[in-house]
């Protein structure tokens, strides 16, 4: 019987900044919570907010982006329907968590179903910017966890004096359209999502900065055994393969085949 979790409006909270940290802990906390079951019939699914491409929330209210394909074979797998699934940026209101690292030590993390980049995004015609060490008097907007690679390079005065730092993602690119940053920095399929709204005006530049991987929080190790399960199927029977080409087609070169599951 599916675990059931409250659910309700997202909070406003800056979700970015602590996402990699409470997300497998908002998870478990949650599971405990509730006793780890419930029979309400719904799946509640924590979602990422500023992450186009991957997490893209429609006009009609409706979620899409590579996460939610994930997520929604994953609860079909599990025997949802898709009117079943219920998304919050709230994950300690969450069943499964997509887009979760979780931690060091995290027990109940499936996947990782994507292996990809903490990448830089610049203005088409600006070629000053062609590797890392380029960015070390560039103006760059990034989230706090994207920006330290640069801070780890640069020193804590470069965050001071160069770096915008962000919530979302998302609100990086007007920055780098009018010219008030230099460049962004971000994993490789938001900045490929950000670049998707502002046709033939950016392009990715240097080398990739880190190594990232997607996973999904559970609240037990046998929903965890459920999920990598029904992550496999996706891996082999091709679904995974038409998704990265339907909702990360810039980047379908760099996804050519499935991670190997942990």
């Amino acid at each position: 019987m599916p675990c059931r979790c409250w659910r309700g409006d997202a909070r406003d909270l800056d979700i970015e900044r602590v996402w990699r940290g409470v997300a497998v802990v908002g998870v478990l906390a949650a599971a405990f919570l509730t006793g780890g079951c419930g029979n309400d019939g719904t799946l509640v699914v924590g979602v990422r907010p500023g992450q186009p491409g991957l997490v893209t929330r429609l006009p009609d209210g409706r979620y899409s982006g590579f996460d939610i394909e994930v997520a929604q074979y994953v609860a079909r797998a599990l025997g949802y329907r898709d009117d079943q699934v219920v998304y919050t940026l709230d994950t300690a209101r969450a069943d499964l968590v997509v887009g979760a690292t979780g931690p060091p030590g995290s027990r109940y993390v499936a996947g990782p179903y994507l292996v990809t980049s903490t990448d830089v995004l610049v203005r088409a015609h600006d070629l000053s910017i062609r590797r890392p060490r380029d960015l070390a008097r560039k103006r760059v907007c990034a989230t706090r966890e994207s920006a330290e690679p640069l801070v780890q390079r640069f020193g804590t005065r470069w965050r001071q004096f160069f770096l915008a730092e962000a919530n979302l993602p998302a609100a990086c690119a007007p920055l780098l359209a009018s010219g008030r940053t230099d460049a962004i920095v971000a994993d490789a399929p938001v900045l490929a999502g950000l670049s998707a709204q502002y046709p033939g005006r950016f392009r990715f530049s240097g080398r990739s900065l880190a190594t990232e991987k997607y996973g999904i929080a559970t609240g037990t190790a046998a929903l965890r055994d459920q999920v990598e399960e029904a992550l496999r199927r996706m891996f082999e029977d091709g679904t995974w393969k038409r998704t990265v080409i339907d909702q990360l087609g810039a980047l379908a070169t760099r996804y050519t085949t499935p991670p190997s599951l942990d």
